[in-house]
Formats: structure tokens, C-alpha cells, sequence
């Protein structure tokens, strides 16, 4: 039984909330019942499964999204092989790990502590419900994604930062090879995607956006988040977030939380017309933001020409990210439509079909994370000898929370959070009586703020449009037929009067008796 989780990103607390530790739990109990069910074979048999490999694919520690980069020193674009690089990395992940004790306690125990444990099986091939309850070995292996990439770099001094996790995580991984982002640098890894006939990777190469050609250097995307939205958060920390309403407040640690990134500019628009009634205070947000991207741009135009970032038009998206002459009915249109010049779709199926593993049919199933969005997508089905092979495409989603907008009138008006949860689960041979695979996607709507929050932005129409109909038949009168014929419409009855042994009652009156 094969095990994938991705983008749990775990963060250090300084620029979002991190994931909450209970979620883990729940894991552990549900990867105990999988391994129960998994342990159930085509025969009709119980026999109890002899392993299971679960897979971190990427984006499991959020190195990144820490205000620690915002201090002067080495930057994830500048100094990747330098020793002061190393150490801020150590510093970010020694962070990361103490924050979520809890949680990395979960992950240890699964993998150490024996904490996934079946029923024994008995003489008839049923489970032994009186012995005591067997462990079942679990290996955790790590790949890396955009967001923990330096874990990818080959430097000795980024030895001691992956014993580090290996040790906090209880990883199958070696500390002294760099994390694999590609299934090929991990044996181990490899044989068990095989096994399973499957294949996965993080699904980060195919968004140049978070992905520059090398998974050993810093992106487009960790500049955008460092330099522009952890810079203006801190910009605002620093400056006049005294003077923002609570509500406001909240709203500005949330930005990161939008997918995609670029259209944070957009959500924060629309934040600030709910919950910050001040229109000097919504002036002085907007200056700080374009600001703060008139200072980000120049980096990126240099980086770019020093080692290209592989995104076209970037003077068109230093237009798009500022608030400045923008018209706010097609600003997320427009976003959207420099996205799609840059090849980013919503669904990676399509480039699951390029996957050599796919071609030439050696895995059934193709696996991506990245895009926090869940799905399950036929890809194709092809028969040889009186058999068929059916291949099919996964994402694994995420496990924070994702800001989605909304749909309404087909633009851009609100952007609503919720809660995700995915996990996929891969059994090999007879397991789980020859199922091949198990999809759990659960969502949690977020409870709404106790902050109150007015709306300040003028009047919209969201009101559907009203569909005009056919034909409007003419009104007809009580009683009388239609020109256009069919049944009457009947009068309503007259009034009756009842003896009730007093004065005489109107029918519409109470029947209650007067005192």
C-alpha cells in the first residue's frame, strides 16, 4: 500500500498560520482503517499487508513564506551555494520544526513508534481479533517541492538541515543526498512507485512561474512572495496597522493563502472594500503596495537577464500587480488571460499524457500536487490481450487553506476560504481485494470571523439577471376564459353565513368565542 500527501505547508508562523496539528490525527486513524481494509484479498482472505510507503510529495515545509528573508543577508536568488545561505535555511526549518512539534510527532510516530497496527490473522484466514493488535512498518519518503526546494541543493552544509527533518520526521530519506524532486533521484522511491505502478512528482516544472529550469534556484514566484507580499505585509506591520480596522488586519495575513499569487492585488482590493471604511487608509494601502512593486520589479528584470526565468511579458505583469489605472471589472480577467499566455491551466491532466510512464504504459496512474486542486481525471484505456489497462491522472490537492473567487455576474467580486484535506491511496496486487486505488478529499468551511465587518464599496448588482420569457399571455379576469384558450381562472367564493346560536358570522371572521 502506497500512501501520498502534498503541499501540507508547514510555515514558521511569521507570515501565515500553519497547519493544525489535529489533522494528523485524523490521518493516523484513517491510514489504520486504510491497512485494515488493505489487509482484505481477492480471495476472500485476510492476510495482513507487510508495509506501507507513504510519500510527502513536496511542499511539506514551507521555507519560503518566512519573514526571516525580509532581513538583509543572503536571499534564495543570490547566494544558493554560499554557507550564510545554509545557515538562514537552518534557521527557517529549526523554526519551522519547533513551531509544529505536534504535528511532526504525529508523522514520527507512524513511522517509529508503530502507531498503524492491524489484527493478526487467524487459522482460517480471518483477522484475530483476540490476539494482541501486529505494527505494520511505514516508510515516510520526502520530495521536495517550490516551497522547500533548498532541501534540493547538493551542499554539505545542508547535510545537518535534512538530518534535522529526518530525525523530526522519522524519513526514509538519507540526510546525506539531497531530497529528491524527480523519482528517479530516490531508488528506494522508485521501486515502490514501480511496484505499485504508478508514477508522481511535486508537478511544479510544468508552472515557470515557480520554476525556472532548475529545481536548484529561486523562481519568479519566490520573488513575488518575499519582495512583494511579505514586503508589504511588513511595510504595513511597520507603518500604520494601528490605524487599520481588526478585520482589515486579518485580511492582510490571508493574501498568501490566494491562488494563484498574482492575483493577490485583486483579493486585497476587494478586502478593502469590506472591511476598511476608510478611504484615506484604503489611498495610503494602494500607494504601499505599488510601492512596494516599484521597488520589486527592477530585481526581477535584472535576474531575468542574468539567467531568464522562462515568463514572458514581464513588464506587462508589473502593470497588472499595481493598482494604479487599473479598471477593477476586468482587472482579474486580465490576469487571468496573461496566465493562460504563460501556459498555466487549471488542470495538470493534460501534461500527465507527456509523462514517459504514461506512454509507454508501465504506470496505470500519474500523480501531481502543486496546483491545490484535487481531481481525478480518466486519461485513457487500452486493450491488449483480452485485458484492459486504465490510466488515470491525480492531484493530491492540499492541506492549508485555499482562497477561492467567486464566479458571480463572471467576474472577480470575493474570494471565499475553506479548509482542504487529500490523501490518495495506491494498493498493489491483491490488496483491498484487488481495488486499485482510493481517493479521500475532504473540504471544512472556515468558521466566519467574530469581527464584524461592513461593506463600504458602492452598490453592485448581484441580483441574477431576470430571463425574459417566450410569449406573456394577457391577464385574464376572475372567472372569464382566455382568448388563447385553456382552463379558467375561478372566482373566489362568496362570503357564508353560518348560525352559530348568536349573531349571524361572515365565514373570514374568528370562530373564537367573544368573553
Amino acid at each position: 500500500m502506497l500512501v501520498v500527501l502534498s503541499d501540507l505547508h508547514l510555515t514558521d508562523d511569521t507570515s501565515c498560520e500553519t497547519l493544525d496539528s489535529g489533522a494528523f490525527r485524523i490521518f493516523t486513524e484513517r491510514l489504520q482503517d486504510l491497512a485494515v481494509r488493505a489487509s482484505w484479498r481477492s480471495d476472500g482472505q485476510y492476510r495482513p499487508i507487510p508495509k506501507i510507503d507513504l510519500v510527502l510529495l513536496g511542499d511539506v515545509l514551507d521555507i519560503m513564506r518566512s519573514s526571516r528573508w525580509l532581513i538583509d543577508g543572503p536571499k534564495p536568488w543570490n547566494a544558493q551555494q554560499s554557507g550564510e545561505f545554509c545557515k538562514r535555511v537552518s534557521a527557517v526549518v529549526s523554526s519551522i520544526l519547533t513551531r509544529n512539534l505536534e504535528t511532526t510527532a504525529v508523522l514520527k510516530g507512524i513511522s517509529t513508534r508503530q502507531a498503524v497496527r492491524v489484527p493478526g490473522m487467524s487459522s482460517d484466514g480471518k483477522p484475530a481479533f483476540d490476539d494482541d493488535l501486529q505494527p505494520v512498518p511505514v516508510r515516510i519518503h520526502y520530495m521536495v517541492g517550490n516551497a522547500d526546494w533548498p532541501l534540493h541543493l547538493a551542499n554539505p552544509e545542508m547535510n545537518e538541515v535534512r538530518a534535522a527533518i529526518v530525525d523530526a520526521i522519522g524519513l526514509n530519506n538519507s540526510p546525506e543526498r539531497p531530497f529528491a524532486h524527480e523519482p528517479a533521484e530516490d531508488t528506494e522511491l522508485l521501486a515502490a512507485f514501480r511496484q505499485h505502478r504508478m508514477f508522481a512528482r511535486h508537478g511544479d516544472v510544468f508552472d515557470n512561474l515557480s520554476y525556472a529550469g532548475h529545481r536548484d534556484r529561486a523562481s519568479l514566484a519566490d520573488i513575488v512572495l518575499i519582495e512583494g507580499l511579505m514586503r508589504f505585509r511588513f511595510e504595513i506591520q511597520h507603518g500604520f496597522a494601528e490605524q487599520l480596522p481588526a478585520s482589515c488586519q486579518l485580511g492582510l495575513q490571508e493574501l498568501d493563502h490566494v491562488r494563484p499569487l498574482v492575483m493577490a492585488p485583486v483579493c486585497l482590493n476587494q478586502m478593502m472594500k469590506i472591511s476598511c471604511p476608510v478611504t484615506s487608509l484604503q489611498y495610503e494601502l494602494k500607494n504601499c503596495w505599488d510601492r512596494v512593486i516599484a521597488q520589486m520589479m527592477p530585481l526581477i528584470y535584472q535576474l531575468d537577464r542574468d539567467n531568464s526565468f522562462g515568463v514572458r511579458d514581464l513588464e506587462e505583469l508589473g502593470t497588472l500587480l499595481k493598482f494604479r489605472y487599473q479598471d477593477e471589472e476586468t482587472w482579474g480577467q486580465r490576469i487571468m488571460a496573461w496566465l493562460r499566455k504563460q501556459g498555466q491551466t487549471k488542470s495538470l491532466s493534460k501534461k500527465a499524457m507527456e509523462e514517459c510512464e504514461f506512454r509507454n504504459r508501465r504506470a496505470k496512474h500519474i500523480v501531481f500536487g502543486h496546483t491545490h486542486s484535487d481531481e481525478t481525471v480518466p486519461l485513457d484505456a487500452s486493450f491488449a490481450d483480452g485485458y484492459m489497462l486504465s490510466q488515470l491522472y491525480f492531484n493530491c490537492g492540499t492541506w492549508r487553506r485555499v482562497y477561492t473567487p467567486t464566479c458571480g455576474n463572471g467576474d472577480w467580486r470575493e474570494f471565499l476560504p475553506s479548509e482542504k484535506m487529500t490523501y490518495l491511496t495506491f494498493y498493489r496486487d491483491d490488496e483491498r481485494q484487488g481495488a486499485p486505488y482510493e481517493v479521500w478529499s475532504g473540504i471544512l468551511g472556515t468558521a466566519p470571523s467574530p469581527i464584524r465587518r461592513f461593506r463600504v464599496d458602492g452598490a453592485q448588482n448581484v441580483m441574477a439577471p431576470k430571463a425574459n420569457p417566450v410569449f406573456t399571455p394577457p391577464l385574464r379576469s376572475p372567472g372569464k376564459s382566455s382568448p388563447l384558450g385553456g382552463h379558467t381562472i375561478p372566482a373566489p367564493p362568496s362570503p357564508v353565513y353560518e348560525p352559530l346560536g348568536g349573531p349571524l358570522r361572515k365565514s373570514n371572521q374568528s370562530i373564537r368565542p367573544q368573553r
